[in-house]
């Protein structure tokens, strides 16, 4: 930023600076605020005249630390740091955007960083900065951020970097500038729980054999994502307020001090793992994300096999079994399984056979390919209402979800090596 900008901001933003706390009722409605607005709109053509830019600019003033909407004067900035944090998201051309994800339930896992995602612990300090607490103080003065007890759990937060709207109130209400003239039932059939690159950083995590680190007959998960934090360096975007760590899981514990008494308290729950988790999970690097994305860019993976694969880790139940069974089916199906028409007669076997022996060819594995069809056989019993003798075991489910895992690993094996260049079809009919 020029010094001439920063020394016409200030004198615009002095008389808002001045005003002592609590303020006035309504700060919008004041001389000095509406004054200010008008010198944004002269001089950011990313200022409008629209009501999201009212309130961005009320939000991005709150963030910037403005002294008269402070709950206490340690959270106010001097005027040349308002000035420069309002300049600066005037004329910003991309925002970051840092997704915050708990690992509720985790055993301690090695530290591991691939594309823009990281899994680590972070003390008090480090916590405070990643989730900008000072920010967050501004706008929830009531509310307490509990970094030693967020510390003691682990961490997923992936970066993305996005090009920021042309104009500031779209940034702060980006629904008010979209289409009205639209159906607003509509939805994307593949949009997922979490955001993009957070999908694309589980699915990538969920490649791992979780399913065979631990013997629990409840779940084969490792982990839970419970909440998505979302923090931008976007003054006109409000932030929201961090959920608690009451929100994660906890157990009551005890141990015996140095006087023999013994003091009780709480400890995250966490699933044992075995210890070669440790290795394999420590060689989830930058090499291992890039086999992954190499995969994803070929013909293998055009079908949404990583959509299926992520939703079924946040699924429970029949639901989670039926979602692994559809990536196996996004994976190794084609729309030729279903019609005989064009293929050799030698060559009449049904979809389900079909799809259980490409399974066991891609594996390497007959028995695969048979748990596959066992497998669509309680899927389709389900589907169709029929009868289906007692309860589904754990062991079923961590079988599906085995198999699915299996085959998505083996394709990204085969899209790295010379199959990558062959189409969906050739692959897939090579399987034979």
């Amino acid at each position: 930023m020029s010094d001439e900008i920063l020394a016409r901001t200030e004198a615009a933003l002095a008389p808002l600076w001045s005003i002592a706390s609590p303020g006035p009722t309504n700060l919008s409605q004041s001389s000095a605020y509406v004054a200010f607005r008008q010198f944004c709109a002269n001089s950011f053509p990313a200022a409008d005249k629209g009501i999201g830019f009212s309130f961005g600019l009320s939000d991005a003033l709150r963030g910037a630390g403005l002294p008269c909407l402070m709950s206490e004067p340690r959270l106010a900035s001097t005027l040349e740091e308002g000035a420069r944090a309002i300049i600066a998201a005037f004329e910003a051309s991309t925002v970051r955007r840092t997704y915050i994800c708990p690992l509720d339930l985790a055993d301690t896992l090695p530290p591991m960083v691939f594309g823009h995602a990281t899994v680590r612990r972070y003390d008090n300090d480090e916590l405070a900065t990643l989730f900008d607490a000072a920010r967050l103080a501004r706008y929830f003065p009531s509310q307490t951020f509990d970094a030693s007890d967020l510390a003691q759990f682990q961490w997923l937060t992936v970066e993305e970097i996005v090009p920021a709207a042309s104009r500031a109130g779209q940034r702060a209400l980006p629904w008010l500038y979209e289409s009205w003239n639209r159906d607003f039932g509509a939805f994307d059939p593949h949009a997922g729980a979490h955001p993009g690159v957070v999908a694309d950083a589980l699915f990538a995590l969920l490649l791992a054999p979780w399913e065979d680190w631990h013997t629990l007959d409840t779940d084969w998960a490792g982990f839970t994502i419970p909440w998505v934090h979302l923090v931008t360096d976007d003054l006109f975007a409000r932030p929201k307020p961090v959920p608690s760590a009451g929100t994660l899981t906890w157990e009551d514990a005890a141990f015996q001090d140095h006087d023999g008494e013994m003091v009780e308290y709480q400890r995250p729950v966490a699933v044992p793992l075995d210890d070669v988790a440790q290795s394999i999970l420590a060689a989830c690097d930058q090499g291992w994300w890039a086999r992954i994305e190499s995969a994803a860019a070929t013909p293998l993976f055009e079908t949404p096999i990583k959509h299926f694969l992520v939703r079924a880790a946040a699924s429970d139940g029949m639901d989670q079994v039926m979602a692994h069974m559809t990536a196996i089916e996004a994976a190794l199906g084609l729309q030729s399984d279903f019609s005989k028409k064009g293929r050799p007669k030698h060559d009449q076997i049904g979809a389900t056979a079909r799809l259980a022996k490409r399974v066991a060819i891609l594996l390497g594995d007959p028995q695969a390919g048979q748990d596959y069809a066992d497998l669509f056989e309680l899927r389709s019993a389900f589907v169709h209402g029929r009868p289906i003798a007692g309860k589904i075991s754990g062991k079923d489910r961590t079988l599906a979800r085995r198999l699915a895992r299996r085959v998505v690993v083996a394709l990204v094996d085969a899209a790295n090596g010379s199959n990558g260049a062959l189409t969906r079809v050739e692959f897939l009919n090579g399987l034979a």
